[in-house]
């Protein structure tokens, strides 16, 4: 995870083809007992289509490093993406 000029976080994914896609993690939040991250391609990125991404963080137990799971179950998606909302209300953002 980098940070940049904004203190914004910023992750970069590498696909198959050697692409690298850059995302900004907007926010970190718990659901249902497990972490995950709501992200936004970053502009320019291949992956910019103005879509929020929710990746499940998962903690690797012999490194002090995450990895990113892409989330498939929509209830999911949907229950943090609901979260996420209501966070930012709070927030006013």
């Amino acid at each position: 995870m980098l940070k940049n000029e904004d203190n914004e976080f910023f992750v970069s994914f590498t696909d198959e083809n050697g692409v690298a896609n850059n995302f900004e993690i907007l926010a970190e939040l718990e659901f249902e007992g497990r972490e995950y991250a709501v992200m936004l391609p970053e502009v320019g990125s291949p992956s910019e289509n103005g879509l929020l991404y929710v990746f499940e963080i998962v903690e690797e137990l012999d490194s002090d490093t995450d990895t990113f799971v892409g989330v498939d179950d929509q209830r999911v998606i949907d229950g943090v993406y609901d979260l996420f909302m209501r966070e930012a209300e709070k927030l006013d953002l």
